[in-house]
């Protein structure tokens, strides 16, 4: 693929290090990387081959961009913020992937809901309220406890889970200050088991459905802070998830990309909670990549560049185990010092450095580097996982 893809031109959507894996396949592949973004001291911004000053979430200032430098494709990684100018680019220049229809879906949960349903895809109820009258009409036809939930943030901002009417109108008051939009869910809190899958759709066929369990904690509403392949469940529930997930693709019409969605089991039943156009963040690129023995980064590349990914689809899988997880710290403070703690068997990847400020872990956003494992079993990833990140954070001192 590689001699197909040289001299191609990609637009990558925003520098931050989600998109960094897709950044570094393309100049291993020889394509032209023009970044888009609003400046800034960024991860990607050494791998690319030009930037082009632009809010990454302005359909009007992207497409200018991508006409004017001719691209072949457009692409994002791990965030919902570009998606929409990405369907801009796709439907106007007449590029592969995911169309604007389609992104505006995904980058409002609202509308997502409502394809979901009408699909008869599995999913909890919700409530699209407006203001405090629509919040107390809406708590009559709900049960505690339940979420309330902003329609355009991704990384669980503007996401609560309340108990009573107190808690509701604070988080409801909370998610309209963060949104772009005038409106927020809430939506029917289901007690279950939290997972995800990762899935691929090209030219209306799902190449995959790929489960993987989820490591969160409670930060006002479950954060997911690691994952892991594969994630074992019984082949009932497998068929089920994939129903779930071909089906849910298919009302939101996603095609010709990477499929992040969320997930829960409850009483042997999934339910789609969403799902996005774009692959997953916090190193599942990387775990899928893992478990397919391939790299997933250039899967994305060349689909988005207008080639087949089908023949990196073509080899037998031998499922391999892998695990990652967000390293996090339990105070805030500057970072003083840091100890090189060195494993052949990972992947560390530390987002500080000296004199970084670091905050007490609230969101995905206070990560301080991720790790990623490979092993014989899940068992021992998460004994190797739990050790080294043990050390990694004794090594880091704040004042």
């Amino acid at each position: 693929m590689k001699e197909e893809l040289r001299g191609k031109r990609l637009l990558v959507q925003g520098a931050g290090r989600g998109n960094l894996g897709l950044v570094k396949a393309a100049k291993r592949n020889g394509v032209y990387v023009v970044m888009t973004g609003l400046g800034g001291d960024y991860p990607c911004n050494p791998y690319a081959d030009k930037f082009c000053y632009g809010d990454i979430s302005n359909p009007d200032a992207i497409l200018k961009i991508a006409k004017a430098e001719h691209v072949d494709g457009v692409a994002i990684c791990c965030s919902d913020t570009g998606l929409i100018p990405i369907g801009c680019c796709n439907d106007r220049l007449g590029l592969v992937g995911l169309s604007e229809q389609a992104a505006l879906a995904c980058s409002d949960k609202s509308i997502m809901k409502q394809k979901l349903l009408s699909a008869g895809v599995r999913t909890p109820n919700s409530i699209l309220v407006r203001t405090e009258e629509d919040l107390s009409v809406a708590l009559t036809r709900l049960t505690f406890p339940l979420v309330i939930k902003a329609v355009d943030l991704q990384g669980s901002r503007g996401i609560s889970v309340v108990s009573s009417m107190e808690e509701a109108v604070t988080a409801f008051r909370e998610s309209i200050s963060l949104s772009r939009k005038d409106y927020c869910l809430v939506e029917e809190f289901i007690v279950g088991r939290e997972f995800g899958a990762q899935a691929f759709v090209y030219r209306g066929n799902v190449l995959f459905v790929l489960p993987h369990g989820d490591d969160t904690i409670m930060c006002g509403a479950p954060v997911p802070v690691g994952h892991y392949i594969p994630y074992v469940m019984s082949s009932e529930m497998t068929e089920d998830v994939k129903k779930q997930v071909v089906n849910a693709i298919s009302s939101l019409e996603l095609d010709n990309c990477a499929v992040n969605v969320d997930l829960i089991e409850r009483d042997g039943k999934v339910y789609v909670l969403e799902l996005s156009g774009r692959v997953g963040a916090n190193c599942l690129p990387e775990l899928v990549g893992n478990y397919f023995s391939f790299d997933y980064y250039e899967v994305i590349l060349a689909t988005a560049l207008g080639f087949s990914p089908l023949s990196y689809f073509k080899g037998s899988v031998q499922p391999c185990f892998s695990m990652s997880c967000m390293l996090r710290s339990e105070v805030s403070g500057k970072v003083v010092s840091i100890e090189s703690v060195k494993d052949e068997l990972a992947d560390i990847r530390l987002f500080i450095h000296l004199g970084s400020m670091v905050r007490e872990f609230s969101n995905c956003n206070d990560a301080i580097g991720e790790v990623i494992v490979k092993d014989t079993s899940l068992e021992a990833c998460e004994s190797h996982l739990s050790s080294l990140c043990g050390k990694i954070l004794k090594g880091i001192k704040y004042e």
